[in-house]
């Protein structure tokens, strides 16, 4: 009889469970924790294993699928079978199951293309696409990260979200903007304040032609009952077909859908604001 591939380790006394596997997981959760790619010997140190373990789990999860390595620096990250299996997780969340119904009313209500974003691994990640009859080229699939300064939807992240968790990409974006002399992104922190400090005072993100020549879009932001960003809602057509002023049907609907979602969640402006004050 065969012997079985494994070690099997019993779990808090009861049941038994395959270590390997559990040890896989933990790995991965390491992995994800330090948010940016890395070298072996730093995950290695993280993970608390000898650089030559923590290689072969690094095989076996780039042969899989659930890591990536970058060719030009060596560095490590999640792969896009980690990223679809976050994913698929995200799509049965409560605020996830809500925000699809609401784009699905907000494209059948104006027949344009809308799209659910929510912060993934990497950043502003669009989750789901509900297109409209009328044609639109979008560059993006589910799963495609969305920049935070050139899309809609990863400008109400950069809006919302804590400035720890998005600094680091902001950096980086208006960095390659510069580099790339890109006349219609922000190429200095600058300029990136000044255009979400209008995401902020609006309540929307919008570009027009920014990202996709001839498409521009609108994005609103959804809270939690913490008041913690946790879905983009976003609409998007073609540029002379789409009402992107900050005051148009689009725009007041896209608030309107998104603060009911929000409530639904448990989130109230008001309740936070005097649980704050308590505080201090």
């Amino acid at each position: 009889m065969q012997k079985p591939k494994h070690k099997f380790s019993p779990t808090n006394g009861t049941q038994a469970g395959i270590e390997t596997i559990e040890t896989g997981m933990r790995f991965l959760t390491v992995l994800a924790d330090l948010h940016h790619p890395q070298m072996l010997k730093t995950i290695a140190t993280a993970t608390g294993m000898p650089p030559s373990k923590a290689h072969r789990y690094l095989v076996s999860f780039i042969r899989t699928g659930f890591v990536d390595r970058d060719p030009e620096t060596g560095r490590y990250r999640l792969g896009p079978a980690a990223m679809q299996l976050g994913l698929s997780a995200l799509a049965n969340a409560d605020a996830v199951y809500l925000a699809t119904h609401a784009i699905i009313e907000l494209r059948d209500m104006f027949d344009q293309t809308t799209c659910l974003a929510v912060w993934g691994s990497h950043g502003a990640t669009a989750l789901r696409f509900e297109e409209a009859r009328r044609a639109v080229t979008v560059n993006a699939r589910p799963g495609t990260v969305l920049p935070l300064l050139t899309s809609s939807s990863g400008q109400v992240f950069a809006a919302f979200m804590p400035e720890s968790k998005v600094a680091h990409i902001l950096r980086e974006e208006v960095r390659a903007n510069k580099a790339r002399r890109d006349k219609q992104a922000p190429t200095t922190m600058a300029q990136a304040q000044a255009l979400i400090e209008e995401v902020r005072k609006h309540g929307l993100g919008r570009i027009v032609n920014d990202m996709m020549p001839g498409v521009s879009a609108l994005a609103a932001p959804v809270f939690n009952h913490r008041g913690d960003v946790v879905v983009a809602l976003a609409a998007m057509g073609a540029t002379n077909d789409f009402d992107a002023r900050w005051n148009g049907k689009i725009a007041a609907m896209l608030r309107q859908i998104a603060a009911r979602v929000s409530s639904q969640l448990g989130y109230s402006a008001e309740r936070l604001s005097r649980a704050a004050s308590f505080r201090e």
